[in-house]
C-alpha cells in the first residue's frame, strides 16, 4: 500500500537522497499510521469501557497517544521542509529534532498516567474475562501494528528519520503490550487477583521508556551531538589526500537537519602557493567532500611552511592552474 500511494502522490520517490522527498516520504507514513491509530484507539476504548478493562483502556490510550506522535510525526517533516529564510539562513531541518522531542515528552507523560490509572484499578474485584469480541479487536489490532512496525522500520534504515523511529518503537511495544494483555485476560480465569491492573503496569512502563529514550537522543542533537568519527576519518583523509596540505585543525561540523551538515576547518597549507592554484585547490577538495561525504565545508587557509617545488609538484601546480582557468572561463 505505501509504494503504491507514494508512486501515486510523490514525484521521483525513489530518489531518497534528495531531502524534499526523504520528508515526504515520513509524511506519508505519518498519514497511514494516524488513519490506523484512530481506528485502534476507538475500537479499543469502545471494547474497554465495556469490558471494564484497565489495560484494554491503557492500550486505546497508547493507540491515541501513537496518533499524536504520528500527527506530530506528519507536522516536524512538514515544518522541516520549509526553506531557509532571513530569520533561518540554514533552513528549518531541527524542527524535526524539535518535533521528535516533543513527542518523547509526550509518550512519557502518558505512561505516567497510564501507571496511575493501572494503580487505582487494584481495588476493583470485577475481574475482566476474555470473549470473542475482546479476542477479535486485539488480534486486528497486532496485525495492524505489525504493519505500521514493518513500515516505519523500513523507512528508519531507509531514511535515518527519528520520527519514523518513534512510531516504530511506538508499534513494537504495542504489539507486545497486545500479547500481554490476551495473556492476562487468559490467566484471569485461573487466579483470584487482578492481572488485569498488573497487565496495565507493565504496559505504561513500556510506553515511559522508549518515549524517555526518545527524549534523550533528540536532546543530545539539539545540544549538539558529535559526529560520527567515520566521518571526520573520511574528511581527514580528502583533506590530506595531496601534497600541499600537510595538517588541519579546528574541524567543526553542524548539523541542521538531516541531510543538511554545514562544517569548517583550518587547514595548513603551503605558503608558496599562488592565490590561484590555492584557490583551485581547495574549491576541489570542498566539492569531494560534499560529494563523498554530503557536508558542506568551508575552509580557512593557513599558510605555515613553505614547499619545495620539484618537478612532480610543479606539473601538479601547473595542471591546477589549467583547471582554474577552464573553470573561469566556463563562468
Amino acid at each position: 500500500m505505501f509504494n503504491f500511494l507514494s508512486e501515486r502522490f510523490i514525484k521521483d520517490y525513489k530518489n531518497i537522497d534528495n531531502p524534499e522527498v526523504r520528508l515526504k516520504l515520513i509524511s506519508l507514513s505519518s498519514s497511514i499510521s494516524i488513519v490506523l491509530n484512530i481506528i485502534l484507539a476507538i475500537s479499543k476504548l469502545v471494547i474497554g469501557l465495556i469490558a471494564n478493562s484497565a489495560s484494554i483502556i491503557n492500550d486505546a490510550f497508547n493507540n491515541l497517544s501513537d496518533t499524536i506522535v504520528a500527527i506530530l510525526a506528519f507536522l516536524g517533516s512538514k515544518l522541516s521542509r520549509k526553506p531557509a529564510d532571513k530569520e533561518h539562513p540554514h533552513g528549518h531541518g531541527r524542527m524535526e529534532f524539535l518535533v521528535s522531542m516533543l513527542v518523547g515528552i509526550l509518550i512519557m507523560y502518558v505512561g505516567f498516567q497510564l501507571f496511575l490509572n493501572s494503580i487505582g484499578k487494584f481495588k476493583d474485584d470485577n475481574f475482566v474475562q476474555m470473549n470473542f469480541t475482546i479476542a477479535l479487536i486485539l488480534i486486528l489490532s497486532i496485525l495492524a501494528k505489525i504493519y505500521i512496525y514493518i513500515l516505519n522500520r523500513r523507512l528508519f534504515f531507509k531514511l535515518d528519520s527519528e520520527l519514523n523511529y518513534g512510531v516504530m518503537v511506538d508499534s513494537r511495544n504495542d504489539i507486545l503490550s497486545t500479547l500481554a494483555i490476551i495473556i492476562s485476560l487468559y490467566v484471569q480465569k485461573y487466579v483470584d487477583f487482578n492481572v488485569d491492573a498488573i497487565a496495565g503496569i507493565f504496559l505504561s512502563v513500556a510506553v515511559f521508556i522508549p518515549g524517555f529514550n526518545m527524549f534523550k537522543d533528540t536532546v543530545n542533537y539539539l545540544v549538539g551531538k558529535r559526529i560520527n568519527p567515520e566521518i571526520e576519518e573520511k574528511i581527514s583523509k580528502i583533506l590530506l589526500d595531496n601534497d600541499f596540505i600537510v595538517g588541519f585543525h579546528n574541524l567543526e561540523i553542524h548539523e541542521y537537519g538531516k541531510g543538511h551538515v554545514d562544517g569548517s576547518v583550518d587547514v595548513e597549507i603551503a605558503q608558496n602557493l599562488s592565490l590561484l592554484v590555492a584557490h583551485m585547490l581547495i574549491t576541489d577538495i570542498q566539492k569531494r567532500i560534499k560529494e563523498e561525504v554530503g557536508i558542506k565545508l568551508s575552509i580557512h587557509m593557513d599558510p605555515t611552511y613553505t614547499l619545495i617545488i620539484d618537478d612532480d609538484i610543479k606539473k601538479q601546480i601547473e595542471n591546477l592552474e589549467k583547471k582554474a582557468k577552464y573553470d573561469y572561463e566556463d563562468f
